[in-house]
Order: C-alpha cells, then sequence, then structure tokens
C-alpha cells in the first residue's frame, strides 16, 4: 500500500476521533459516556476506512490497470 493512502486514513481518523472525543466530552452527560463511545466507535473507525478506499486510486492500491 503506498504511503499516500496509510497517511490520508491516520488524517480522517485521527481527525474524526478528535471531533467526535470533544463532542462525546462537552455534550454527553458523564453517565453515558462510556455507552456512547461503544456504540460510535464502529462509526469511528468505518468512516476513515471508506472515505480513504473511495478516495484511492489504483495506483495507490497498486491494482493493475486493464488494458
Amino acid at each position: 500500500m503506498s504511503s499516500k493512502f496509510v497517511i490520508r486514513f491516520a488524517c480522517v481518523l485521527l481527525a474524526i476521533l478528535l471531533v467526535v472525543g470533544l463532542g462525546i466530552h462537552f455534550m454527553v452527560a458523564p453517565e453515558l459516556t462510556t455507552m456512547i463511545w461503544i456504540f460510535t466507535v464502529p462509526l469511528i473507525l468505518a468512516v476513515p476506512i471508506l472515505l480513504s478506499v473511495v478516495l484511492a486510486t489504483d495506483d495507490e492500491l497498486q491494482i493493475p490497470a486493464h488494458k
């Protein structure tokens, strides 16, 4: 895998973790924090994976082009 793909994935994941973490910290009651984290982790991980794959080119993923 290319480093561009990995860097894009890491940046998107970090940005989403930061935004969601701050949102949960300031907008959710302390009693619900753990439950909200448990339910949001799949979404937090799914968004960077899908976004990185959608934005990737064949060259980045080392997929040979058919001629």
